[in-house]
């Protein structure tokens, strides 16, 4: 996987985080939704900048 196909996961995979937020919202889950927003706080505001990623051998394009 290249840093871009990465970033572009990352991106993808906030979206959807941020969307089941909101239908959390809506249904009243606060718990729930607490839950999830706490989960991915690093993704949404990581520690200065950037967030480290681990390289799993066999899962990079050579």
């Amino acid at each position: 996987m290249t840093s871009e196909q990465a970033a572009q996961l990352i991106d993808n995979t906030l979206d959807l985080v941020h969307q089941r937020l909101q239908d959390l919202e809506a249904q009243s889950l606060p718990q729930e939704r607490q839950a999830l927003a706490a989960e991915f706080r690093e993704w949404r505001q990581p520690v200065g900048g950037s967030i480290d990623l681990m390289v799993f051998p066999g899962l990079s394009n050579p």
